[in-house]
């Protein structure tokens, strides 16, 4: 029997934090597709317990050599249930999956014999958005639990039942030796959802064939294919058609449903295909017989829709171009660390972290992009990729535009560039977007966004705002560090907030969670926190804080103005509005992790506003 691993603990556990953001994002992602698709479902998301994590990275024993597991990895971190409603749409949904993601799921189904029967499971495994598994904090367990996350997709039917069968059967041993008639009568209860799931479907089947034959065109249509349709009625034209041919309305009834679930779901169009019995005839028709009679019924329909909106149309027609406005939403002025690298080796590892990531986005728009760094430019509709190399200066840059692959109209520019300058290797970057004055809106501008480069580059080679920017808190306990932490604050090169905290309490400190609040802004501010009462004293004479209240305060020294103190009276009995228009979503924070989010909003948002006049005399270290 192998010894526990002894990271596999409830501590370590409990500190992996799976932010709000990838609930949001992965169920917007998939949603937006089912409902396109016209599939009835409901859709959950969970991640998963401390206590399960534990006992299921304890069960696995994942990454000891020797075992079946020695290379594998906890992957159902973050978990997604859609619970389906036909039968038949469970094998369609799940190959529709498959096309979503960057690569295809790995697909786990029910095996059942003729002594044993379980409920229905379909369960695949996806890799995480990049952008999105870089949210997720997981100090400790990172090499046993991966960047991946659960689907499963039932039938409503299967769906509480599932559950029971999983715990009895999977996490305990309720239908083990001794008690195999009960085991067979649960088989049979679950083989009656079964023949339930089937009936459904036949049932509506029949029942479509019973419409065909009475000519109730409307209703054959939404009993075959069984899509969430609008309540728009079947064209009189097309009924006149189809009651003159009943042979082409018996194709329209034959037709294999997943083809036009397919086309649906495939659509890329901003508003997506309007869902209604018209436009279903409408795709089979331009997939399967596309028969000249009914291509000119919809000509005369689209004309008449057209007549309608005639106005409007011609307005929307000649509406003038507009100007485009751009809004920077990250900026950093900084420079690479050179304690570790000289000064060759860490620009040339630099630019391949930036240049990696230029490859990764732009590589299926310009196939032509080289294999490794090197000069190019090249442009299309929408697109654009211009790199500046010269590795005997120690120069760089890349300028790159692509598309908002989801708002229309919105165009992102990046810029980096890493250049030598003295002793020192300058770090220049910024991130903005363009897009029509008018359409720009609180509720629709992304308010702060830093390229992935910036984060590894920070991570593996180091960056430099007079000293090393880092996502963890420096405590101050001695005289030394303390004049260090005093000619930080007073530096005029400084380009970043300087963070202090002060705390004679630990209970409002950890409720604020510093350790989470310097991995959010710790590559765009220092955090700092002073440890002894007689630093303590002091930094509060030197920065002129209140003398009653600065043994739980916290400063921020922005660049160029006057220290900032706020203190544990203001601090418990702050509140912060969370607003999300798009999922009209609001609530209010209180108390310290309020003041968190405000104080990092207000950290972002001094980042993207301030105008310095950058002066970069002996920054960063030197080998």
């Amino acid at each position: 029997m192998n010894e526990v691993n002894e990271l596999f603990t409830k501590e370590n556990v409990e500190k992996i934090v799976v932010p709000q953001v990838v609930k949001d994002d992965l169920l917007n992602i998939i949603e937006e597709k089912l409902k396109r698709a016209g599939f009835y479902y409901r859709i959950a998301y969970r991640v998963k317990t401390v206590d399960s994590m534990v006992n299921k990275l304890i069960f696995k024993d994942y990454r000891r050599p020797g075992t079946e597991n020695a290379d594998k990895k906890m992957q159902d971190l973050v978990g997604i249930r859609i619970i389906l409603y036909f039968v038949d749409d469970v094998d369609i949904c799940r190959k529709l999956l498959d096309t979503l993601f960057v690569s295809p799921g790995m697909w786990e189904t029910t095996e059942n014999n003729e002594y044993e029967f379980k409920a229905m499971k379909v369960n695949g495994i996806f890799r995480l958005p990049a952008y999105l598994s870089k949210t997720i904090v997981n100090p400790y367990l990172s090499d046993y639990v991966d960047d991946t996350f659960e689907v499963q997709v039932r039938t409503n039917s299967f769906e509480g039942w599932h559950e029971i069968e999983h715990d009895m059967r999977y996490k305990g041993s309720a239908f083990g030796i001794g008690n195999e008639a009960l085991a067979r009568k649960m088989n049979s209860i679950l083989a009656t959802f079964e023949l339930c799931d089937d009936s459904i479907v036949g049932l509506l089947e029949d029942l479509g064939h019973q419409h065909y034959k009475d000519k109730k065109w409307n209703d054959m249509l939404r009993c075959h294919y069984r899509l969430k349709f609008e309540n728009e009625p079947l064209h009189p034209y097309i009924e006149e058609l189809f009651d003159e041919d009943t042979e082409l309305a018996k194709i329209f009834y034959k037709f294999k449903r997943p083809g036009a679930i397919e086309q649906l779901w495939m659509d890329t169009s901003e508003k997506g295909i309007e869902l209604t019995v018209n436009n279903i005839v409408r795709i089979v028709n331009q997939i399967g017989p596309d028969d000249e009679r009914l291509n000119e019924a919809f000509k005369k329909i689209d004309h008449e829709k057209g007549q309608n909106n005639e106005t409007v149309s011609k307005r929307r027609k000649f509406e003038p171009f507009k100007k485009l406005g751009t809004y920077k939403v990250f900026q950093s002025h900084s420079a690479i660390d050179l304690t570790n690298l000289s000064m060759e080796d860490a620009y040339k590892k630099a630019v391949n972290y930036i240049y990696s990531w230029v490859k990764s986005r732009f590589l299926e728009v310009f196939d032509d992009l080289p294999e490794s760094v090197g000069a190019y430019e090249n442009e299309m509709p929408g697109y654009k990729v211009a790199i500046s190399y010269d590795p005997e200066r120690l120069y760089f840059k890349e300028v790159t535009t692509h598309l908002d692959t989801k708002i229309a109209n919105r165009v992102w520019i990046s810029i980096a560039s890493i250049e030598k300058m003295n002793d020192t290797l300058v770090f220049d970057v910024s991130n903005e977007y363009a897009e029509p004055a008018d359409k720009y809106r609180d509720n629709e501008n992304i308010l702060f966004s830093r390229p992935n480069f910036y984060g590894e580059i920070a991570d593996n080679i180091g960056i430099c705002d007079i000293e090393r920017l880092r996502q963890t808190v420096k405590s101050i306990g001695n005289a030394k560090e303390y004049d260090v932490l005093k000619k930080l604050i007073s530096d005029e090169n400084r380009e970043f907030p300087v963070v202090v905290f002060v705390a004679s309490d630990d209970y409002w400190v950890e409720k604020f969670d510093v350790d989470y609040f310097a991995y959010l802004v710790g590559y765009y501010a220092h955090i700092k926190r002073v440890t002894t009462e007689e630093l303590a004293e002091q930094f509060a004479k030197d920065y002129d804080l209140d003398e009653d209240e600065y043994r739980d305060s916290i400063t921020v020294f922005y660049p160029g103005k006057k220290p900032a103190a706020s203190y544990k009276s203001h601090i418990l009995n702050t509140t912060f509005e969370v607003i999300k228009i798009e999922k009209k979503k609001y609530w209010n924070e209180t108390g310290c992790r309020a003041f968190r989010r405000q104080l990092v909003s207000d950290i972002r948002e001094n980042n993207v506003v301030k105008q310095s006049e950058y002066n970069f005399s002996g920054r960063g270290g030197k080998k």
